[in-house]
This record gives structure tokens, C-alpha cells and sequence, in this order.
């Protein structure tokens, strides 16, 4: 497990995870910048770079945990903060190749353990800092709500760090598992005016 500074360089939290210039969520609006090179994380996969150059050469499979606070510009409702609970979970291989079997083997493993008996979706969404990249929706009543992000660790993120290998991605809300494992998640403000 990792557990490292709230405050990042931009190189960790973009530019070595695959961000562009341009990309939006860059703009002070988003991020909260403490320095001009530097920001309060804005998902726990900043501290991945920093993780991934400190892997032993000779770990043939791993698994890396980040977990952490992490700091936004969100608008506040019942499924949103300005400072979510958030979980890196990566695991890297360099004897073998991983794949999108790995994945869904992953996704099963981590719904099922954290939200027993849910039923869940994937639907393909793009991250910079991964390839077939794939969003974990659960349902809770009659939404979906998205726990998670996750797809192939993209090769630059690797080579970046000096790691040689393949390697799987995944970004968990931790603050909205909680709410779906205690049943707060349903409770939508319309509801509690009727409580």
C-alpha cells in the first residue's frame, strides 16, 4: 500500500498519466492548484507514477494500492464532494502479459467483494492513462451508479516509469461504495421530504 502527499506535481497528476496540454480538467476551475507546478490530487492515480518507480525490478506480479483524499471542484449532491475517498488499484506484471480476460476477472473479484450480490455493468469509456478503457456501474434501485474506472494500464504510464510490463487499472469511489453498502445512496431529496 501506498500512501503518499496530498499535494502532487502536475507531472504525476497529468502529464505522466497521459493528459494532454489542453485537457479541461486542468483549468483552475477543476484543480486546485497550490503552486504553479504543483496541485492538491485530484484522483488517487497521482500517486501512481511516484508508486510505479519504486517497484522492485525483481516483483514479477503486484499489486499496488493508493488509497487517499482527494481534492475537486465537483458541484456537491447526494453522490458528489469536493473531497471523495478514492482507491488506485493496479496490479503489474512483467512475466506475463495481462489482458481484457484479466480485467473482467479483476472487476468480478473487487464488485463482489465490496458490494455482495450487486449487480453491476461495464460500458467503455476513455482514460487517458489506460487502453479499452471500461466505467463499473452498480444498481441501486432504478439508476446506475458509477463505483469505478478501470482498463489496461497504458504503456506510457509504464515506460514513464521505467516499468517494463503490462499491467491493469482501476480507480474505485469509495465514498459511494459505502453509501450503496449502507443504502444511503437511494435516499434522493425528494425521498427524505417524505420521511
Amino acid at each position: 500500500m501506498v500512501r503518499a502527499d496530498r499535494i502532487v506535481s502536475l507531472h504525476d497528476n497529468y502529464d505522466a498519466l497521459g493528459y494532454s496540454g489542453d485537457a479541461i480538467t486542468r483549468d483552475a476551475r477543476y484543480t486546485r492548484y497550490v503552486t504553479p507546478s504543483t496541485v492538491l490530487r485530484s484522483h488517487t492515480t497521482a500517486m501512481i507514477p511516484g508508486a510505479l518507480r519504486t517497484l522492485p525490478v525483481d516483483a514479477a506480479d503486484v499489486i499496488v494500492a493508493c488509497p487517499g483524499v482527494v481534492y475537486r471542484r465537483d458541484s456537491i449532491d447526494r453522490l458528489h464532494s469536493g473531497t471523495p475517498h478514492q482507491l488506485d488499484l493496479w496490479r503489474v506484471s512483467r512475466d506475463r502479459v495481462l489482458g481484457p480476460g484479466d480485467l473482467k476477472e479483476m472487476i468480478e473479484i473487487v464488485v463482489r467483494s465490496v458490494l455482495p450480490g450487486a449487480d453491476y455493468r461495464v460500458e467503455e469509456r476513455e482514460h487517458p492513462y489506460t487502453a479499452n478503457g471500461l466505467q463499473i456501474d452498480v444498481e441501486n434501485g432504478d439508476e446506475w451508479v458509477e463505483i469505478g474506472e478501470c482498463g489496461l494500464a497504458g504503456a506510457a504510464v509504464l515506460r514513464d516509469a521505467d516499468v517494463a510490463g503490462t499491467g491493469l487499472a482501476m480507480g474505485l469511489g469509495l465514498d459511494r461504495i459505502l453509501m450503496l453498502r449502507n443504502g444511503i445512496a437511494g435516499e434522493r431529496p425528494d425521498d427524505l421530504d417524505r420521511h
